[in-house]
């Protein structure tokens, strides 16, 4: 079998084709859901996430786990964690959405929120086929971490406490538990 790029489509086994004839085994699907894995800890339970193609002049994503905030712009992102209160410590629980992964917890007070697993979705308010892709090389994310009162600050008290990440890994479906 032989498969070759050409101007008017594919040539497949010598015949011509278009994208919409190529049999589903040979098309390339790009990986187009991030993981990202955020680390929070102590008495971080939730998060504010932020994504940027211009090293934050701008945004293209934005979420607050606590749902606080109404300029959300991922009207279905998944998140994850794990509540070492829980019946099953080992199980995921996906955080319901807008409401605080802190209140959701078994034991709000002495349960511990180690890290939270972050699913972005497509439905976000600006176009995802714009800027969420692996190969896009201006992707930035940062996250600050926030206790239900406060967000985490700088030694001296001055400034908010944000945190690089990247993603994890790039998946074509997100992860179902």
């Amino acid at each position: 079998m032989c498969v070759m790029p050409c101007r008017a489509g594919w040539i497949f086994d010598g015949k011509p084709s278009t994208w919409e004839g190529t049999p589903d085994e040979l098309k390339v699907v790009e990986e187009t859901y991030p993981v990202l894995r955020l680390e929070l800890g102590g008495q971080w339970t939730d998060f504010e996430l932020k994504a940027s193609t211009n090293n934050f002049e701008t945004l293209c994503y934005y979420i607050m786990s606590s749902g606080t905030n109404a300029w959300t712009t991922d009207t279905n992102v998944w998140i994850y964690y794990t509540d070492d209160y829980a019946p099953d410590v080992r199980k995921w629980q996906k955080a319901g959405h807008p409401i605080s992964i802190c209140s959701q917890l078994i034991d709000p007070v002495n349960s511990e929120v180690r890290a939270a697993i972050v699913l972005p979705s497509h439905e976000c308010s600006v176009d995802w086929r714009v800027w969420m892709s692996p190969t896009n090389t201006k992707l930035v994310w940062s996250y600050v971490r926030y206790d239900g009162i406060g967000f985490e600050m700088n030694a001296t008290g001055t400034k908010q406490r944000w945190t690089a990440v990247v993603p994890a890994e790039w998946r074509r479906e997100r992860i179902v538990p």
